[in-house]
């Protein structure tokens, strides 16, 4: 991100606003920043973060939200939950997409 945040900077010369979605199962792991410091020269970035996990009690309300990525979020928790039941991750599936 730290890339992609200084090239679009230098190619546009423009601001430019870093988001980062953690999508892992992780709940402590919250890495807000990035950088590094050589000969008493720092380079950082900071950033916000959203934690799809942290959003696991309201799915349902997810997927009525109209906010085409709540339904991506919601997609995402079913894929969590139903990880090892087949049947289950099929049904969520087929829920999912009469949901579209």
């Amino acid at each position: 991100m730290f890339t992609y945040n200084y090239r679009l900077f230098d190619r546009y010369a423009r601001p430019i606003a870093s988001l980062s979605v953690l999508a892992n199962e992780d709940k402590g792991w919250r890495p807000d920043h990035y950088g590094f410091e050589v000969l008493g020269c720092r380079h950082i970035l900071q950033f916000p973060i959203i934690k799809l996990i942290d959003y696991a009690d309201c799915a349902e309300s997810l997927e009525a939200n109209p906010n085409p990525f709540a339904l991506v979020t919601a997609a995402h928790l079913r894929t969590r939950r139903t990880k090892n039941d087949p049947r289950a991750r099929y049904r969520a599936k087929f829920d999912l997409v009469r949901l579209l």
